[in-house]
């Protein structure tokens, strides 16, 4: 891989992440939300079922509908994949500021129903890049949450991905407020609860965050 990328100029990448590669690529694919979708006959196999995630084909010639059809998942696997409260990064923790984690490429940013929220406040709290598939009718439908999401999260990253992720905290019991902090005063306070939390001088609304950047605080709420 190190060949690949010294004497051929090209990007390397992985399709999930470890240590004996972290010296050598510059993304982990699949770290933050992996392929799961094999698992379940009714995502893979059965076309009437409310949980198949589609074709590797596009009637339009546009985006396959594997990406953008938006599809519900299962309870048993959002407690395995998706749930916060079992979430902790801690591929992060290590190297945030060296390989930048993703998705996988069929459970980008909007693909799950119900989720794209929490999805886009992981995103912030994590450091984790948005991932769109992208045509003229996605983009129609989703600019405005792209363009909004994206005034946020490009400041913030361009600040966060320099940095170490030096602390992870889960600041309620049920475990669905969590605070990060990037370097010594970059900081983000994401509460995934429906229950206002009281953080310091502060109230985090339900489903939103709080970024802390030395003396200067940005509220947002996808």
């Amino acid at each position: 891989m190190a060949y690949i990328r010294d004497e051929k100029n090209m990007v390397i990448g992985s399709e999930g992440g470890n240590d004996f590669a972290s010296t050598t690529v510059a993304f982990a694919h699949g770290l933050e939300t992996p392929a799961f979708s094999w698992i379940d006959p009714d995502m893979n196999k059965n076309k009437d079922s409310e949980y198949y995630v589609g074709r590797y084909y596009s009637k339009t010639g546009g985006v396959p509908e594997i990406f953008a059809k938006q599809v519900p998942v299962k309870e048993k696997y959002k407690k395995v994949f998706l749930d916060s409260e079992y979430s902790i990064p801690l591929f992060r923790l290590v190297y945030n500021d060296s390989v930048i984690t993703s998705y996988h490429w069929l459970w980008g940013t909007f693909k799950i129903q119900d989720e794209v929220n929490n999805r886009m406040m992981r995103e912030i709290l994590y450091n984790i890049p948005p991932m769109y598939h992208i045509d003229r009718n996605e983009w129609d439908k989703y600019k405005t949450q792209i363009k909004e999401h994206n005034d946020v999260w490009s400041e913030f990253n361009k600040k966060a991905i320099k940095k170490e992720m030096t602390d992870f905290k889960l600041l309620s019991e049920d475990k669905l407020v969590q605070m990060s902090q990037f370097g010594d005063d970059l900081k983000v306070v994401a509460n995934f609860s429906d229950k206002e939390f009281k953080y310091e001088n502060d109230n985090v609304k339900p489903h939103s965050l709080i970024i802390y950047d030395k003396s200067e605080k940005t509220v947002y709420q996808p």
